[in-house]
């Protein structure tokens, strides 16, 4: 008795504490991107890419097509929906893009800027806000 006791809190403590891993793994943010873009020091061309959450700090963002991305350091943020649906916010100075903000369904995260867009952010007064809405994809 005693060890089918055991048993099963250690099962029930297993289960709560890898239960957000899986959860973490399954759902993934896709979006369309119209334009080419950046995070961090790479470029990316305009096309389809999956956002994923790989931990409370990092996101994985990767192309669909070829498979090319990049881990980016994240801040917890507010969320910003679009009726409802995930979007990815980007920072446009010019004609350069970067990625600044994910929202998912009841969180956001924040991507550091890179030097060449705090170069740019000197240079122009203010960026203009881009708005590309995703869709939530399960695995």
């Amino acid at each position: 008795m005693k060890n089918t006791i055991v048993r099963t809190l250690f099962t029930l403590g297993l289960s709560a504490v890898l239960s957000p891993v899986a959860l973490l793994a399954q759902d993934r943010i896709t979006a369309e991107i119209p334009f080419d873009f950046n995070i961090g020091a790479k470029t990316f061309s305009a096309g389809e890419y999956a956002v994923k959450r790989v931990n409370e700090h990092t996101l994985m963002i990767q192309s669909i097509k070829d498979g090319t991305g990049v881990y980016a350091s994240v801040l917890p943020a507010d969320a910003t929906k679009n009726g409802g649906s995930p979007v990815l916010l980007f920072n446009r100075y010019g004609d350069s893009y970067f990625l600044s903000k994910v929202s998912g369904d009841d969180r956001g995260w924040k991507l550091y800027a890179s030097p060449r867009e705090k170069e740019l952010v000197g240079k122009v007064t203010s960026p203009k806000p881009v708005v590309v809405v995703a869709s939530l994809r399960s695995k």
